[in-house]
């Protein structure tokens, strides 16, 4: 019996040693003493406008490389949360519905060309893509606890250096958390302004690459005549307007329903939303601000025919006298003008490896 506990016990004494000369001999990230970081290229699709990105956050391959990384590594949260959680690959970047504490439903915007709003959410709280992401260190999403994510960023493989190619920090430790946190948001805004979709089935009709069945023809001479009168808040390139309207979802606004009224405090505002794209539309279901509707079918059919043309400060395109009464579209019409509709799903932009998970 002594024999054995001898033995054990050298066993442990080198054990312990071993540990201690792994972690004496294992080296610090050696950091330079300043970096440059190299400029990204954005790539602009033919067509699009040219995005306005700001001055005190450029592209950098370095700030985009991390916001990529900090976008899927539950570091960020208490409760492992991260960006992707409520922003899946499959659907565009977004998620069908986040209920808030309040109990409020609201649909996920999608991640896809950001570099283009003006501003965000749907009743335009966040007036810049580089200050959107900073509620999500909240109780609501993250709960970040703050003096944790800075020991874990200090002590993780990567981060030091990454932190120091990209913002030049030497130690996120020197920061304050309202400084860290922006650095954070700056690089995640900065991967999100790289995520470009322009390669669906009606991008390569544009470029002369594909063609539309006569059906989904048939859906876009819908779409872009007066027949649906979509093309005036959803045209190309980009399919949206980045314009906030009242497009008659309710006759009266109360609550999370009143939209951008919440955030000017003008009358004239009550009800309006921010037009969203219809690039992967698809995708991205349930509908409108609350996700009150579940299918492209049930959209148009509202269009259609369920718009309240008394709600105030209803849009004056939805109240057209030709529109007056609905838009009498045909069922057959409806049918083809959704399959136009999934003409602007793009699988590459889904699937693109600069955008999945790198962790």
């Amino acid at each position: 019996m002594f024999l054995v506990f001898n033995t054990m016990k050298k066993y442990i004494i080198v054990l312990v040693a071993f540990t201690i000369i792994v972690i004496a001999c294992r080296k610090k990230v050696s950091l330079p003493s300043s970096f440059t970081p190299t400029p990204y290229e954005l790539k602009v699709p033919k067509g699009f406008p040219t995005p306005v990105v700001p001055l005190e956050n450029p592209l950098t391959v370095e700030g985009v490389s991390l916001g990529h990384m900090l976008y899927y590594d539950p570091i960020l949260s208490s409760n492992g949360k991260t960006c992707n959680s409520c922003h899946f690959n499959d659907k565009s970047f977004s998620s069908p519905l986040f209920i808030s504490k309040t109990g409020v439903k609201i649909s996920v915007p999608p991640h896809v060309n950001l570099a283009w709003n003006p501003e965000y959410n749907w009743d335009g709280t966040a007036p810049k893509l580089d200050l959107l992401p900073l509620a999500d260190f909240g109780p609501d999403f993250f709960n970040t606890n703050m003096p944790d994510l800075v020991q874990k960023i200090k002590n993780h493989p990567k981060y030091p250096l990454m932190f120091k190619q990209a913002f030049n920090i030497d130690d996120v430790a020197q920061l304050t958390s309202d400084e860290l946190q922006l650095k954070i948001v700056y690089a995640l805004s900065q991967f999100m302004r790289t995520m470009i979709s322009s390669n669906s089935k009606f991008d390569k009709m544009i470029r002369h690459e594909a063609n539309l069945t006569s059906e989904e023809m048939d859906g876009y001479q819908t779409f872009s005549t007066e027949v649906g009168d979509c093309f005036h808040c959803h045209g190309y390139p980009l399919f949206t307007s980045n314009t906030f309207n009242n497009n008659g979802l309710d006759s009266i606004h109360l609550g999370a329903d009143l939209g951008l009224f919440i955030v000017t405090k003008n009358d004239f505002d009550k009800g309006k939303f921010s037009a969203p794209t219809l690039r992967n539309i698809e995708l991205t279901a349930p509908y409108m601000h609350d996700g009150r509707f579940q299918s492209l079918e049930e959209v148009v059919d509202f269009y259609n025919a369920g718009v309240h043309w008394n709600s105030p400060n209803i849009d004056p395109l939805m109240t057209k006298a030709a529109k007056k009464y609905g838009l009498n579209l045909s069922s057959t019409q409806k049918a083809n003008l959704v399959k136009f509709l999934k003409t602007l799903t793009d699988t590459t932009f889904i699937h693109n490896p600069a955008f999945i998970n790198p962790l």
